[in-house]
């Protein structure tokens, strides 16, 4: 490594100095990926006086808006495919999340020895905000952005992103001591990190993800409890008491020295924060009591409930009390793109649940609705088991609809329990769903697979979707 570790001997924040600013100034930093993560990098590596050079696999047309801001920055670049230009003389290399282990420029820095980090690692360097992160296989955005929702309600100055909106780094350099970073991480970013800390971290939930990336479960989890590995005794860990195979994983790996604080929905915790009929309860181990306004929460499902818990925990072990957390978690409407009422036409209701890349999140999605559903499903396999989904779907689905590359797996595990017709394109599809669908029903995008066979990312996804929908009331009403 060409940086000792800081875990023993971390400067604190109240020395009001970036952490490792020492590490950018003056080195020479190669940036493998172009897209909103590793283009903030860049701005924020070139601000802090790095050498940056970013490489870009697409052709330049396909990326004009990110070249046009690094020309105004005066930052190096090259596109439309990877040379060595940029490697000749890196001290470190930064990756994007998309960008895979098998990328040429990867496989060279590591051949050369060269430490790689991601972006999440290096916008840390360079903050000297508190940070609090989210994780998890499902849940990670609504529990991040109803966190967030908590401390700007509550008038605490604090900024959403990471994994979701903006990236770390289009605001890590700007925090003050005072200021929050509320962040959702994901498996792809802690894979690249050393010194990355949140003084708060939840671990929310574990099922099978991204195995087509990361070969194994075991590998999958590991990565996840990474958040909490360089966690102090100050720092708190806050985990799913309800998710045995976190709570063992946990029990048999302890990583980090954080204090464990947990949350349920089966019975008391402590420190923690537990669902109580439709109340949250918490005890912090000096206090408890009852969260005010918690039995009026808005986004449905007993999976939400337990964000929210999750959410309340992290709040409350940051030292916020229960009447500054009680009027964001209840203001709070829910994420875009995650179980989002988009319209009702013709007595259908539309529903985008685009976020739901895994069949555990489309599990969850299942049980929050009472009407029947027409479940429009596909996209990009991740290499998961589509077939435990079949009981729920046997009781509440009228229909499936296959859609994108996974369709011919879909068929293979769900389509001898459930009918199901397959359309390929997408739009196609979602005409398929409301041919099938009839009054009372609820046409619902869970795909319960990646998007980047049809689409850039799974906001772009929701986003046709709800264009279709509009137009399909649009049509409805002229008919």
């Amino acid at each position: 490594m060409i940086f000792a570790s800081a875990l023993d001997d971390r400067r604190t924040i109240t020395d009001n100095l970036r952490p490792f600013a020492d590490r950018v100034a003056g080195r020479s930093v190669l940036i493998i990926g172009m897209a909103r993560s590793g283009l903030a990098a860049a701005r924020m590596l070139s601000d802090a006086k790095a050498r940056v050079f970013v490489s870009e696999a697409k052709d330049r047309s396909a990326v004009a808006t990110q070249v046009a801001s690094l020309e105004q920055n005066r930052i190096a670049f090259e596109t439309g495919g990877h040379t060595m230009r940029g490697l000749d003389n890196a001290d470190f290399v930064v990756v994007s999340p998309g960008v895979l282990s098998a990328n040429p420029l990867v496989a060279s820095a590591r051949q050369r020895g060269l430490p790689i980090f991601s972006e999440l690692e290096v916008a840390y360097w360079l903050t000297v905000g508190t940070v609090l992160s989210v994780t998890g296989s499902n849940g990670k955005t609504t529990t991040t952005a109803w966190l967030g929702a908590i401390y700007q309600s509550a008038g605490k100055s604090s900024e959403v992103g990471g994994n979701i909106g903006r990236a770390f780094s289009e605001f890590a350099a700007n925090l003050t001591a005072a200021d929050r970073a509320i962040l959702e991480v994901s498996t792809f970013q802690l894979e690249c990190i050393q010194d990355f800390c949140p003084h708060v971290g939840s671990l929310l939930n574990l099922s099978p993800d991204h195995l087509d990336r990361h070969g194994t479960y075991e590998e999958y989890i590991r990565l996840k409890f990474r958040l909490f590995e360089n966690q102090t005794p100050a720092d708190a860990a806050i985990l799913n008491a309800d998710d045995s195979m976190l709570v063992q994983w946990d029990k048999d790996r302890p990583t980090g020295r954080a204090r464990r604080w947990w949350f349920s929905a089966t019975g008391r915790v402590s420190p923690g924060v537990w669902l109580d009929g439709a109340l949250l309860r918490f005890d912090t181990g000096k206090t408890s009591g009852v969260i005010p306004g918690s039995n009026n929460l808005i986004p449905p499902g007993e999976h939400n409930r337990m964000n929210a818990a999750a959410a309340v925990a992290m709040a409350l072990a940051d030292g916020l009390t229960p009447d500054e957390i009680s009027s964001g978690l209840q203001s709070f409407r829910g994420v875009e793109h995650r179980l989002e009422h988009v319209a009702d036409v013709n007595s259908i209701s539309f529903v985008n649940d685009s976020k739901a890349t895994n069949p555990d999140a489309v599990a969850k999605a299942i049980v929050s609705f009472d009407r029947p559903l027409v479940i429009l499903m596909g996209g990009l396999d991740k290499g998961t088991d589509f077939g435990v989904l079949a009981p729920e779907l046997k009781k509440r689905a009228r229909a499936l609809v296959f859609t994108g590359k996974a369709a011919p797996k879909l068929e293979v595990e769900l389509g001898t329990e459930i009918p199901y017709r397959t359309v390929p394109r997408f739009d196609d599809a979602f005409a398929a769903a409301t041919e099938i669908a009839q009054p009372g029903d609820i046409v619902l995008l869970s795909p319960g697979c990646a998007s980047f066979d049809q689409f850039d990312n799974y906001e772009h996804r929701g986003r046709v979707f709800k264009q279709l929908v509009l137009d399909f009331a649009r049509e409805a009403q002229e008919s």
